[in-house]
């Protein structure tokens, strides 16, 4: 049976988690009243994580009700006398166990070990449900492989209006033209493929397409918010600073560079750490300052134009005619990432980098920088490239896929 027929019966952490693609995988999708009354009170919880989560799996919910079988009764079956009869869980399990005594074929679907223990116990099969976002969601581009004779309709097809490919703002197009070696790359607008507009290669040459791809749009003064995502070694924080340092010190589109970065780590921490607030966060900046010895800046005080910050610090704060830059974006959730995206003016720009693949486990299931994604693609002042590939070494890629 494929998992689009399967029925499944859903707990509440499920919706909690990633509802967007509970509702792609299953098309039978059994709710009971217990589960609602649970995401009824998280959309007032005093977390904001919680209260975000449960108000978009209640709008998924609304729009996808021709797949979901509500269950609003009461719990008939008995369960043994250790299983608290009050526990919402437990009131689950009860109403899941009537439904099974008409439907065997019905299967729970949990992330919660302590819920899928009970099922054990009580034989109901459960399973856990996949809710790693790093393989779905909005890549930021589309690859296809054409002959030159598709190619022609593909333009003729555009200028008519006809966008038969589904094609959203800012969305790039990778066309392999079929015995060519040279992909045709273009941005899409207003029903118009765009040639790529680069700096010059002395300046910073792209490997691959994403690259090319992530350079046009960090080198677009008229979308000033940026998603340059990855997967490890693709380059993304290389061609953000490069391009940073390009606008800043080169063409003088912007007077400054902020950098930011959330102060969390894999890895075991070191303890206390003396010193002020600079001395504090300095190290977290590493990864950016490896690029940054550059010719345009030789000249200058690299203090006066760069400038490092934490998102905790900059509530209230407004930046002019700044390139800001923030690092590792997949460690922070959505409230952080638009109270900084609020602090920039008409004349800055926000370039958010990350990898939800990397993100800490804190940030693994309710991603900030993958919601982002999903909810600012396809508006004008949005572009978005997710990298993937790795072009630092061979050996990198070996630890890749880990």
């Amino acid at each position: 049976m494929s998992n689009h027929n399967k029925t499944v019966f859903v707990d509440t952490n499920i919706l909690m988690s990633n509802p967007e693609k509970l509702f792609d995988t299953y098309d039978r999708i059994i709710i009971c009243g217990v589960v609602l009354q649970e995401l009824d009170k998280h959309k007032y919880s005093s977390d904001e994580n919680k209260k975000y989560q449960a108000r978009l799996a209640t709008r998924l919910i609304e729009q996808n009700e021709d797949k979901i079988q509500y269950e609003i009764r009461e719990g008939s079956a008995s369960l043994p006398s250790y299983l608290d009869s009050s526990s919402n869980d437990n009131k689950i399990l009860s109403i899941l166990l009537d439904l099974r005594v008409s439907d065997d074929s019905i299967v729970a679907l949990s992330n919660d070990l302590n819920f899928r223990q009970k099922c054990k116990l009580l034989k109901i099969p459960c399973e856990k449900f996949n809710c790693d976002i790093s393989e779905t969601g909005y890549k930021g581009y589309l690859e296809l492989n054409l002959n030159s004779e598709e190619i022609n309709q593909l333009y003729e097809d555009l200028s008519n209006g006809i966008n038969n490919f589904n094609l959203i703002e800012n969305q790039y197009v990778i066309i392999h033209e079929k015995g060519k070696k040279k992909p045709l790359e273009f941005r899409y607008s207003k029903n118009k493929l765009e040639d790529l507009k680069l700096p010059d290669s002395k300046v910073i040459k792209g490997k691959n397409s994403q690259q090319r791809c992530a350079i046009d749009l960090l080198n677009n003064k008229n979308i000033p918010i940026k998603i340059v995502a990855g997967t490890y070694g693709s380059g993304k924080s290389y061609i953000t600073t490069k391009m940073g340092l390009y606008h800043t010190f080169e063409k003088g589109n912007y007077g400054k560079m902020l950098l930011l970065r959330n102060p969390l780590g894999s890895g075991e921490e070191i303890g206390f750490l003396p010193g002020n607030k600079e001395d504090k966060i300095g190290d977290f900046f590493k990864c950016i300052e490896q690029y940054i010895d550059t010719p345009s800046t030789k000249d200058k005080n690299i203090n006066e134009y760069i400038t490092k910050d934490i998102p905790f610090y900059i509530k209230g704060m407004s930046y002019g005619s700044t390139f800001v830059f923030v690092e590792e974006s997949e460690d922070m959730d959505l409230k952080i990432l638009k109270l900084i995206g609020s602090r920039i003016e008409s004349d800055s720009c926000v370039v958010f980098c990350g990898d939800y693949k990397q993100s800490e486990q804190k940030y693994r299931r309710n991603n900030g920088l993958f919601q982002l994604i999903e909810k600012l693609k396809g508006n004008p002042l949005v572009g978005i490239i997710v990298l993937n590939e790795d072009v630092r070494s061979e050996a990198s890629k070996v630890f890749v896929d880990i």
